[in-house]
């Protein structure tokens, strides 16, 4: 079971300049991929699925090279089924960020995280403006013919969730994107994680672009103050279709937290929809060596007995 990390995160950024000594891991902003379809839904079916676990669609910033997000676990916030029509049940805006049972969080997290915590003051969804892989139905092929097993069917229709969102201010800072950086969720890291992995962080797709975040940032933390400086996206281009803004994380060991925070334009709510976890595999070439260089150390270490 995943603990909650309630309190863990406590006074993360009371004061900026405090930074904790404490070993860090690397924090690397890989990229964006940017508009994973530059389709809407449409007004009936067969909709517009964004392709994030659908492996048809290219992903060169994926970290297992599968073209699926999200194969070591994700993590959706304010999602909605609705079917036929994917806008019978209207949007909330002001919607409890932990759960809710009309929009559910979907929420399947690798075995090398041991808890997690939402950092938003709200989350919304409930929207159709963009639908997205359902990640429990959808991991690499797509089935096309799902619609046909609906009532009433629907040929070709993908099987989707509607998209929502973490929004509001951070819950440790109280800080609105607008003016610093929000935080939006955290986790931390158990045992047996591996050497080098990636969280995308999924954003924009919504009916305008004041609503999507104009920056992400990775931040580690300790001991309730940050680790090193921030991974950061930069500026971000926003059009209303679906992005993944890719980061990586080398050398965590178990204990370490970090949090995804977002600044956003005045009068918006930067909001984000999810996360993606992959492991990082290495290039043959780089495998190659590494084993080239095992081998070595075996060999100089029978020379010295």
């Amino acid at each position: 079971m995943k603990k909650a990390l309630k309190y863990l995160f406590a006074a993360v950024f009371a004061g900026f300049f405090c930074v904790a000594d404490a070993p860090a891991a690397s924090l690397s902003y890989v990229g964006t991929d940017y508009d994973l379809t530059n389709l809407f839904p449409g007004g009936s079916t067969p909709y517009v699925v964004a392709p994030w676990r659908s492996d048809y669609h290219a992903k060169p910033l994926d970290g297992d090279g599968n073209n699926v997000y999200g194969s070591a676990g994700y993590a959706l916030f304010g999602t909605r089924f609705d079917y036929p029509n994917a806008n019978a049940t209207g949007g909330n805006a002001f919607v409890n960020p932990t759960d809710n049972s009309v929009y559910p969080n979907i929420v399947n997290l690798p075995s090398f995280v041991s808890g997690s915590q939402i950092l938003s003051s709200r989350k919304a969804g409930g929207w159709a403006y963009s639908l997205i892989d359902d990640p429990q139905l959808t991991n690499g092929v797509r089935d096309w013919n799902w619609g046909e097993s609906q009532t009433p069917p629907s040929s070709g229709q993908a099987p989707y969730v509607k998209m929502g969102i973490l929004d509001g201010t951070g819950t440790l800072t109280g800080n609105d994107p607008a003016v610093a950086p929000a935080e939006r969720w955290g986790f931390e890291v158990g045992a047996g994680a591996p050497a080098k992995f990636r969280v995308s962080v999924m954003t924009d797709g919504l009916d305008a672009t004041i609503w999507a975040p104009t920056e992400v940032m990775l931040q580690q933390t300790a001991g309730g103050a940050p680790v090193g400086a921030p991974a950061t996206s930069g500026a971000v281009a926003r059009n209303r279709f679906v992005d993944m803004h890719v980061f990586e994380i080398d050398g965590a060991q178990p204990g370490e937290q970090f949090i995804f925070m977002v600044r956003g334009q005045a009068g918006g709510s930067a909001g984000v929809a999810g996360f993606a976890f992959d492991i990082v595999v290495p290039e043959p070439a780089t495998a190659g060596m590494a084993l080239v260089m095992t081998a070595a150390a075996l060999v100089i270490g029978r020379r010295r007995r």
